[in-house]
């Protein structure tokens, strides 16, 4: 069982701080505050964060060489026990913010797992375009997926709504509830649920067949990894011994 109340961040990757994207966030962290959770926000506008410029020192020495924001507001990612991460559809994909934001963080993420313990619920809003597929997208990347909630805030007989003026009901309830199951999966981890098909990927195939065994046969590219699967305690097993201290 969680030892205190969950810690939840909420990060907004919208360029509007108090948009739909927000919005429908701020529902979503309604459910969780319900179950006694700590909420904190993070707005990726606020922040410097620069394009990856697929140097892939990372993999060698553990972390990104450009000295912007990435770090701090990863680590205070890393610092909650679950995370509501949100962002609008633009031509089928987050925004520019967020997608930067993830690209800076991908290949650390893929070899290192570096959101494994984390819990997610992924938000996302568009006019009229699918919601869902972004959503899970974001959920995936920063954790365990937990939930989904997304919206579509265009109508032929209304144009565009503000979520926050339109009172739908409906859609704060499945916000909220969506908050509330996330606290629910941290507090009490057997209402977690099954593993997603991604998780199922990563864990029967992609890591076994292909990470593992790559990082381990060349210790030279993967320097960095190396530490922090020895930090993590990823090194034991089949295999793990061969890699040089």
């Amino acid at each position: 069982m969680q030892a205190g109340p969950a810690r939840i961040v909420v990060l907004n990757g919208s360029p509007h701080r108090a948009g739909n994207t927000a919005t429908l966030l701020a529902w979503t962290a309604e459910g969780c505050r319900e179950r006694g959770a700590q909420v904190e926000w993070l707005h990726l506008v606020d922040y410097s964060i620069d394009y990856c410029r697929g140097c892939m020192l990372c993999l060698r020495t553990g972390a990104c060489p450009q000295a912007d924001d990435l770090a701090a507001v990863r680590d205070r990612l890393l610092e909650g026990d679950g995370i509501i991460v949100g962002a609008p559809v633009y031509e089928g994909f987050a925004p520019a913010q967020m997608k930067t934001f993830m690209d800076r963080l991908t290949l650390l993420n893929l070899y290192t797992r570096t959101f494994a313990r984390q819990r997610t619920v992924g938000v996302a809003t568009s006019g009229v375009a699918p919601t869902m597929g972004v959503a899970r997208d974001l959920a995936d990347f920063f954790g365990r997926r937990v939930a989904l909630v997304g919206a579509q805030t265009t109508t032929v007989a209304d144009g565009f709504r503000r979520l926050d003026k339109a009172r739908d009901r409906q859609l704060r309830a499945r916000a909220q509830a969506a908050g509330r199951r996330l606290v629910a999966t941290i507090t009490a981890p057997s209402k977690a649920g099954l593993p997603t098909p991604m998780e199922i990927w990563f864990r029967c195939f992609l890591w076994p067949r292909v990470v593992r065994p790559l990082v381990i046969r060349h210790p030279d590219q993967f320097e960095g990894v190396i530490r922090i699967w020895r930090e993590k305690g990823l090194l034991t097993g089949p295999g793990g011994e061969g890699v040089a201290a």
